[in-house]
C-alpha cells in the first residue's frame, strides 16, 4: 500500500487508514516541534503521498505541534502540503544534480566548512 492509496482510504472513512493517519500524524507534529525549537523553523512542507492526506493527518499533526511547541517562535511554526506533492522528492533531487558543483561550492557552504574547520582546529 502507498501513502496516496492510505490517504486516499482514509478520506473515504475507512478506520484502519483513519487510525494509521492519525498516529503518523500525532508523530510527524511532535517530530516538528522539535525540530522547529532546534532550528527555529517558520515553515516545514510535507511532500509525497501524504501531502494529499488533508485532515486525516494534518488534523492530528497540527494538534500535536501546538501541544509540544512551547516556545513562542516555534509556535509560529506552519506546516503546509507541498506545492508539488508526491514529485517535491524527485524535483529537489534533480535540482540538486543540475546545480552540480555550484551548490556544494556556494560562498555560505564555503563559510560553513570554514567555520567548522576552524571549530575543530584545523
Amino acid at each position: 500500500m502507498t501513502a496516496r492509496a492510505l490517504a486516499a482510504d482514509a478520506r473515504a472513512g475507512d478506520e484502519v487508514a483513519l487510525a494509521a493517519m492519525r498516529r503518523a500524524g500525532h508523530a510527524l507534529g511532535v517530530a516538528i516541534a522539535s525540530a522547529t525549537h532546534l532550528c527555529d523553523l517558520e515553515l516545514v512542507t510535507v511532500g509525497g503521498g501524504l501531502a494529499q492526506a488533508g485532515e486525516p493527518l494534518f488534523g492530528p499533526l497540527e494538534e500535536a505541534l501546538r501541544a509540544h511547541a512551547r516556545m513562542g517562535f516555534a509556535r509560529r511554526v506552519r506546516v503546509t502540503p507541498a506545492a508539488l506533492g508526491q514529485d517535491a522528492g524527485l524535483v529537489g533531487a534533480a535540482a540538486l544534480v543540475l546545480a552540480g558543483d555550484r551548490y556544494w561550492s556556494s560562498p555560505q557552504v564555503a563559510a560553513s566548512r570554514s567555520a567548522t574547520a576552524s571549530c575543530l582546529g584545523r
